[in-house]
């Protein structure tokens, strides 16, 4: 089984950290998952004692996330990008990775005009945009290439033996 890989070529967390979230993933809101790079999350708050079981304490810096869908809006959601560090000598692509259940993982805080690029496993069922294509957020908080409100595919690059889609994000600002 392959995994989504994730390049942040242009992301405002790169170089501002506010930018930036420490996360764990909930998939079902209940028990903590495992997670793919890639994966577009909605923030919920900080964890609680509750979530974290009976040796746990309130955080105040990682934060509850879910899956997100094409109701959710952007600047409550995040992109994961953890460090692929990969304890299994046995594994040694990118594509091997994903982040285990339970630890907390880095997310960017998707801003207007931050590009992003992921692989084909990134998208809901590995259906890709061409460039200039629409995309949102699909089942399980992958990017839905028939969907809109996420952002546009601005390139696609093929490095090494990845192929990569680069998502440029729509707007985040509210009008005022």
């Amino acid at each position: 089984m392959s995994y989504c890989v994730i390049r942040t070529d242009d992301m405002s967390g790169v170089k501002q950290p506010a930018d930036l979230v420490s996360l764990r993933f909930y998939p079902n809101g209940e028990a903590v998952g495992a997670v793919e790079n890639g994966t577009i999350v909605e923030l919920m708050g900080y964890e609680t004692s509750e979530c974290l079981g009976a040796h746990g304490e309130d955080q105040r810096e990682v934060m509850m996330a879910f899956p997100a869908t094409s109701k959710s809006k952007l600047n409550n959601c995040a992109i994961v990008a953890g460090v692929e560090l990969m304890y299994d000598e046995r594994k040694r692509s990118l594509d091997e990775y994903i982040n285990e259940a339970g630890k907390a993982v880095r997310g960017y805080i998707p801003r207007s005009r931050n590009i992003f690029s992921v692989t084909a496993d990134g998208f809901v069922n590995k259906v890709v945009p061409a460039v200039g294509g629409k995309v949102g957020i699909g089942a399980g908080g992958k990017i839905d290439a028939g969907g809109t409100g996420l952002g546009e595919c601005v390139h696609i690059e093929t490095a090494g033996k990845y192929t990569f889609y680069a998502i440029k994000i729509d707007p985040t600002e509210v009008n005022v």
